[in-house]
């Protein structure tokens, strides 16, 4: 059941990349992704490079709303070009990471990319719903992936106790799984660009 579904908020874009650009990693990569897309149509490439700096930071606005100590295992569903998981490992620095991604294109890419900036997730070429997994995780995120109940289902089964799934978008299902709780957060940029959800899924 739903906490709450009218949580809204409005954040500054600036402000997110100033908080979190430590190192100029996050930089490196907004070049990385620019030069990648280029030649793979990673995001649109209609997308500027403002636009791009956008969904860097939009990678990390759900982290204004809860913060995980530390971060062993982390999940990403359908990772394309990185977003949002490769700002999540730059800024989070999680152990241990799993990038799914079953274009063979965009895997390859994400590899190079990773290359670059000298982290190491491991990228799996498969579907997620092919894969058997040995562990649990205390960080699963999806962007970009249809949410459907089987999906859903899985995702709440690999997740640890306590652990939080994002979801970057409002989930509009009334089927969940009852060992999870979720809220709905809704937020404005301030610039010119429409409100966009996220839904912040917890296991009870």
């Amino acid at each position: 059941m739903a906490e709450s579904e009218n949580c809204f908020f409005e954040v500054k874009i600036e402000d997110i990349l100033k908080k979190h650009t430590r190192d100029g990693r996050l930089q490196a990569y907004l070049s990385l992704l620019t030069l990648e897309n280029e030649k793979i149509n990673l995001v649109s490439r209609e997308t500027s490079a403002a636009d791009l700096k956008r969904l860097i930071a939009e990678s990390l606005v759900p982290f204004e709303k809860f913060e995980l100590e530390s971060i062993n295992n982390f999940l990403d569903i359908g990772s394309g070009g990185g977003l949002p998981a490769i700002p999540i490992i730059i800024t989070k620095n999680p152990a241990q990471t799993i990038l799914i991604e079953r274009r063979n294109k965009k895997a390859s890419a994400l590899k190079r990319i990773s290359l670059e900036l000298r982290i190491k997730p491991s990228i799996i070429e498969k579907t997620f719903e092919d894969i058997v997994f040995d562990k649990t995780f205390d960080l699963i995120t999806v962007r970009l992936v249809r949410l459907s109940g089987p999906i859903l289902k899985k995702i709440s089964e690999i997740l640890s106790h306590s652990a939080v799934f994002i979801y970057y978008g409002a989930f509009q299902s009334s089927k969940c799984p009852r060992e999870l709780s979720y809220t709905i957060y809704s937020y404005a940029t301030g610039d010119d660009s429409p409100a966009k959800a996220f839904t912040i899924f917890k296991k009870i």
